[in-house]
């Protein structure tokens, strides 16, 4: 699992990304939830990072 959770981190940025496009066009519903996922992708991120091997 610590191998892999480089897949956590590109699910952040991506939709990190997403919110700042939706802000851009000033859909501001959408951003919200964007960054809301953001942040939990960056939780599972930094949870399967510290996973023992």
């Amino acid at each position: 699992m610590r191998k892999t959770a480089w897949i956590w981190f590109a699910g952040f940025a991506a939709w990190v990304i997403d919110g700042f496009v939706s802000i851009h066009y000033h859909n501001w519903l959408h951003a919200r939830l964007a960054f809301i996922v953001a942040m939990v992708f960056f939780a599972a991120a930094l949870f399967y990072r510290k996973q023992p091997r």
